[in-house]
């Protein structure tokens, strides 16, 4: 399978990293836009490129061991709790000089590279004035503002945005066989993030989840205080519940690869690389269920605002448009986007080491407010 062959909907993006694999690449690379939307696939399909020795065939034995997450070549790091901390970068700093284990380049790929705190990221910034030139950086993140101006200028941007629904249902229709309608549907829904909208195509549980939240958000206008309490609790659980569904997938990765391993050495590798993946996938999981839970939310009383507004075409849950027009009361655009704005304003505290129960729980006592 060619590079890229899976990234759907970036052609800017691709365009300037299949040229950066052409004509020779950059040290430092900034992959910025929302959640989904593929920055992190494309950054392991890049890191193939720049260790392959023909740039990217995607066929051979280092395209596949680092897309998997498996070369020695390719370093990844996460947060570890909420921040990238200071000994990560200063084990990058020392890491660097050495020269590569097998492929043409070292390449180190930082997920939510805006968690960096200070004291981490001025040690980072130490590291790209000077790297030598066999490491590439590649830092993916979705708030490329929270990053210091000095690392910025040093990467070359390289942009993702959200996949237009007509888009992203042609590609529903190819990849998981869904009818056109159906398709549009869950595109809608999705609203630009290639993964949302995957899930929800290939996933009873993320459909079910869905449709719990909507329940949820429904509820909100007549719930008493003890029971906002008690779904604060409740959402909160089915998060970390489907978090913990989707390092399955991960644990049966490991096992397949551990199958396949040549040595002793090669098998405490795996085990290292998947115990890292294995906490970095779940602390993922858990921020892309409380975004699929500001997205409902923010959706629902974002469509409850348009059928106020008499536009039922503009609505994004289609299939839950009968609903929408027994519960939108017109008159009411302005309370509804009042809710809008209270989720708007929890997605913002995400930003930031909030406890994540307790800006569930004020969300929803925020839209209460604002519905009142």
């Amino acid at each position: 399978m060619s590079l890229f062959a899976d990234i759907v909907g970036q052609e800017l993006a691709l365009t300037i990293l299949r040229r950066s694999l052409a004509t020779g690449p950059a040290h430092a690379y900034l992959f910025w836009g929302p959640l989904g939307v593929g920055k992190e696939a494309a950054a392991y399909e890049f890191a193939a490129g720049l260790c392959c020795a023909v740039g990217g065939c995607g066929q051979c034995d280092t395209c596949r061991r680092v897309r998997e997450g498996i070369h020695p070549d390719v370093e990844v790091l996460a947060p570890e709790g909420a921040f990238i901390t200071v000994d990560q970068i200063r084990e990058v700093n020392r890491d660097v000089a050495l020269r590569p284990f097998e492929s043409r380049a070292r390449v180190y790929i930082l997920l939510d590279a805006h968690s960096m705190n200070k004291e981490a990221a001025n040690a980072f910034l130490k590291t790209l004035e000077e790297p030598p030139g066999h490491a590439h950086f590649i830092l993916v993140t979705s708030a490329a503002e929270a990053l210091l101006p000095t690392i910025l200028s040093r990467c070359q941007r390289v942009p993702f945005s959200r996949v237009g629904a007509p888009v992203l249902a042609r590609h529903l229709t190819a990849c998981c066989g869904l009818s056109e309608l159906e398709a549009l549907a869950f595109a809608r829904v999705a609203q630009g993030s290639v993964t949302y909208a995957c899930e929800l195509a290939q996933d009873a549980g993320a459909r079910a989840q869905r449709e719990r939240l909507i329940g949820w958000a429904r509820r909100i206008p007549t719930d008493s205080p003890l029971e906002m309490q008690h779904m604060a609790d409740e959402i909160f659980t089915s998060v970390e519940g489907r978090a913990e569904a989707k390092l399955e997938a991960v644990a049966a990765a490991k096992d397949r690869d551990l199958e396949w391993a040549a040595n002793a050495r090669v098998k405490a590798r795996i085990e290292k690389l998947y115990e890292l993946r294995g906490k970095r996938e779940r602390r993922r999981a858990v921020t892309a269920g409380l975004d699929e839970v500001m997205r409902t939310f923010a959706g629902w009383y974002r469509d409850l605002a348009v059928v106020a507004a008499g536009a039922d075409e503009a609505v994004l849950n289609h299939d839950f448009l009968l609903e929408l027009r027994n519960e939108a009361f017109p008159g009411s655009v302005e309370t509804y986007l009042a809710a809008v704005k209270a989720v708007r304003g929890t997605m913002e505290r995400f930003r930031y080491n909030v406890d994540a129960r307790c800006a569930l729980e004020d969300m929803i006592f925020s839209i209460r407010e604002a519905l009142l």
